[in-house]
């Protein structure tokens, strides 16, 4: 046996567990905080920073659009990087998507302005926004995986939960730096070399995530997967990220196409409370766009309490109800969150924010964790999962701040279709979550609270 192998046969249970969920945790701290600044600044920083001064509100949306160009890589990035986990390992991909992350942000950070460079500055800020992309299409979704493989069933739903707790710990952190300089320099500061320093310190914060991820091991079901191939009782691993996309669909279409639907909800509704948001608020609300990121800061810091409790209530009641419920409440309260926007009184906007955050975001954030890894065999796990989920974030994800603002000056600031599009996002989940079959045992489900009321299949059955 590999070294990597005596090293997870000796290790206690509970100590591994421990491992995995702080070094993936850490990972998605990092990368969140580096992908989350753009988010933030989108609204309020590139559009009249790199683009023509002379667009005008087109500016704005081309601001979204290079937000939407960093889910357009995220499929490609988790294509090709979910088959190298599958063919090499989760570690390896786990350090490449934060060397990935870290170089693109800091570049981002010393980008000049269209003023100094002219149309070179909208391109290169595109270029990095790809590479932006390409390493967060591999990272939360092989985080997902190797917590997965890695953690004790009694308590999974809550060890889960702390990838997303890292995540918008992140998020916290890119928010509370933009706030506080954003509050206490001059707009004429802020704009010229404020808004770069958070993402100048993504370089430090990349330097730490590569040195935690280089000293955690391999999952034990991963090695599992590797024993079995020495021994020529499985294949070996498809070289062509393509093909293995492929397989992973021929396996199990419905599946696939569940790992595409279910995170639907949460990303939708995620993007429009914060992206679109902050720029939704300052121009049609009439907020201060220091209010705009304190009702974010809000809406953010109590996430992070619900994705916690969430995790916990998975381990009670289980993941799928708790996904659903969540669905459901996104859908009750799309119309009246907006209605409560439309008031411009800041506290109903803070509240309806949170509630919306909490419920609509949080819960499907947290359960995706949990059942999206097990949609797929362990063989090809990461190609179905980083594939499926990014192919939406490509598709459905990457556009809605876009699409939100257009929807928005469709309607002459009349947020209605808006709030449509959320009630259609959670509508899919739900559709997604309805079609999913699990692939794990008998002996998982019960061992797992947090299966709870999945309706699962052997992975001895052929999945189509």
């Amino acid at each position: 046996m590999s070294e990597l192998s005596l090293q997870h046969v000796t290790d206690d249970p509970q100590q591994r567990t421990r491992r995995a969920v702080a070094a993936a945790t850490a990972g998605t701290f990092i990368e969140w905080y580096e992908y989350g600044l753009y988010a933030f600044v989108a609204g309020l920083v590139i559009a009249p920073l790199f683009f023509p001064p002379d667009i005008g509100s087109l500016a704005q949306l081309a601001a979204f659009g290079t937000f939407a160009v960093g889910f357009i890589a995220r499929p490609l990035g988790g294509i090709i990087f979910g088959a190298a986990a599958d063919k090499w390992g989760r570690r390896p991909v786990m350090v490449i998507s934060i060397v990935l992350m870290g170089v693109a942000t800091t570049a981002i950070g010393l980008l000049p302005p269209f003023s100094a460079i002219g149309y070179w500055a909208p391109i290169l800020l595109i270029i990095f926004r790809l590479m932006q992309g390409a390493g967060a299409g591999a990272e939360l979704a092989t985080a997902m995986i190797y917590v997965s493989e890695s953690t004790l069933p009694k308590k999974k739903g809550f060890h889960s939960s702390f990838l997303m707790f890292g995540s918008m710990a992140g998020n916290l952190l890119a928010l509370v730096l933009f706030t506080s300089l954003s509050t206490f320099l001059s707009t004429e500061n802020f704009l010229d070399w404020g808004w770069r320093l958070p993402f100048l310190l993504g370089a430090i914060l990349t330097i730490v995530g590569i040195v935690l991820r280089s000293k955690i091991g391999e999952t034990p079901e991963f090695e599992k997967i590797k024993e079995s191939r020495r021994a020529g009782h499985m294949r070996e691993a498809r070289g062509n990220p393509f093909l293995a996309m492929g397989h992973a669909f021929r396996a199990s279409p419905r599946n696939f196409a569940g790992g595409f639907l279910i995170p639907s909800g949460l990303n939708v509704t995620g993007f429009v409370a914060t992206t679109f948001g902050i720029s939704y608020l300052t121009k049609q609300i009439g907020l201060e766009p220091t209010e705009a990121l304190l009702t974010n800061l809000a809406m953010i810091s109590t996430g992070m309490v619900f994705i916690l409790m969430w995790g916990k209530l998975s381990d009670r009641f289980g993941s799928k109800s708790i996904l659903l419920t969540g669905a459901i409440g996104g859908i009750v309260f799309a119309f009246p969150y907006f209605m409560l926007l439309g008031t411009g009184n800041l506290a109903l906007i803070v509240l309806a924010s949170v509630i919306l955050w909490g419920v609509g975001w949080a819960t499907g954030s947290t359960t995706q964790t949990l059942v999206l890894p097990t949609l797929f065999k362990p063989e090809y796990r990461a190609s179905g999962l980083t594939s499926s989920r990014e192919l939406q974030g490509g598709f459905i994800a990457g556009p809605t701040p876009l699409v939100a603002a257009a929807l928005v000056l469709a309607l002459n600031g009349s947020p209605w279709l808006v709030a449509g599009m959320l009630v259609v996002a959670q509508l899919m989940t739900i559709i997604g979550a309805t079609i999913a079959r699990p692939i794990i045992t008998a002996e998982d489900a019960a061992a797992t609270p947090a299966y709870r009321g999945l309706l699962t299949i052997s992975p001895n059955a052929r999945t189509k």
